[in-house]
């Protein structure tokens, strides 16, 4: 049985308040995306997974947006939650955190049949075009190490795309993202090359808006845990990375 069935009193108030709480989502495959107008996804399996066992009415209908219009209503509304979002150190005490989902590494892509040697980051300051989502966790990084060659978009679908039409020179990406990105994307995946250079290694997670009490988010977290208790997670994972990373090392 879950633990949120057994709740203290306390809890039971607090629980009141987990139907007030809107999760919302930005495209990102394999984690969130529509699938003929299903919104689908890892990410999005979880929290349906949460809200069953937290045995509460929380709100079902999960809204998707860019992701930077995403992050804006996670900063200005309250009892907002948006999944999935690297927890970066920048963002730390803006926003109350439950997980961590997923964790991956963050590597910069190019053509295969690019001539660009790329073996530093700092090689990376004398191409013409990185491509970067708006206002995501890579763009903000890079914005702060001094970056000024960035062009953006609004999903990493799009970043992906420009990559592969010869419009940006590179583009971070999580290696476990790129293989479903190149698939929804209709990209050979060998015509796009894994570069040596690391960003950072991102962890993913639910992020609550900052006025959303400790309690409702210690419940939040709770749920979540009990789906990697219960072998729910693990399920879930399996449905979803069923293919070896090294597809996306070639």
């Amino acid at each position: 049985m879950c633990a949120l069935a057994t709740l203290t009193p306390l809890n039971k108030l607090a629980a009141q308040s987990l139907n007030h709480t809107q999760f919302i989502t930005h495209p990102l495959r394999p984690f969130s995306y529509q699938n003929n107008g299903v919104l689908s996804g890892f990410s999005v399996d979880i929290i349906q997974a949460m809200i069953q066992n937290s045995r509460v009415d929380a709100k079902t209908d999960i809204e998707i947006y860019p992701f930077n219009r995403a992050f804006q209503l996670l900063k200005s509304q309250s009892n907002t939650a948006l999944f999935a979002i690297a927890k970066r150190p920048e963002r730390e005490q803006s926003m109350k955190w439950v997980g961590p989902i997923i964790t991956s590494g963050v590597y910069f892509y190019k053509k295969r049949s690019s001539q660009l040697t790329i073996n530093h980051l700092t090689d990376l300051k004398r191409v013409q075009n990185i491509g970067v989502v708006l206002d995501n966790a890579d763009h903000t990084y890079l914005n702060a190490q001094g970056f000024t060659n960035l062009s953006t978009d609004k999903a990493q679908l799009q970043s992906l795309k420009m990559l592969s039409y010869g419009r940006v020179d590179v583009a971070p990406m999580s290696e476990l993202v790129m293989p479903f990105l190149a698939k929804a994307a209709n990209i050979d995946i060998d015509t796009i090359e894994r570069t040596p250079v690391k960003l950072y290694d991102s962890t993913l997670y639910i992020a609550f808006s900052n006025d959303t009490s400790d309690e409702v988010v210690a419940l939040w977290q709770q749920a979540f845990d009990e789906l990697k208790t219960s072998g729910q997670y693990q399920a879930i994972y399996d449905r979803y990375f069923t293919q070896e990373i090294s597809i996306a090392q070639h």
